[in-house]
């Protein structure tokens, strides 16, 4: 899976909550599937942004 930056993962929901893309065409725009794309609508509908600028995870060993 492509490497995503906070901003893309932003714009990508907003660009589906907007109506216009569905997930599936944003996900094969960015390089995901459309399932990564669902979990972050979900997860920007519970948590609003916030929910990409705190990391859940600490495994960034690149």
């Amino acid at each position: 899976m492509a490497k995503v930056s906070v901003e893309q993962r932003i714009q990508s929901v907003q660009r589906n909550l907007n109506g216009n893309e569905t997930m599936l065409e944003i996900a094969k725009d960015i390089g995901v599937t459309a399932e990564v794309v669902s979990e972050w609508v979900r997860r920007y509908q519970k948590n609003g942004v916030e929910t990409f600028l705190t990391s859940y995870t600490n495994c960034s060993a690149d």
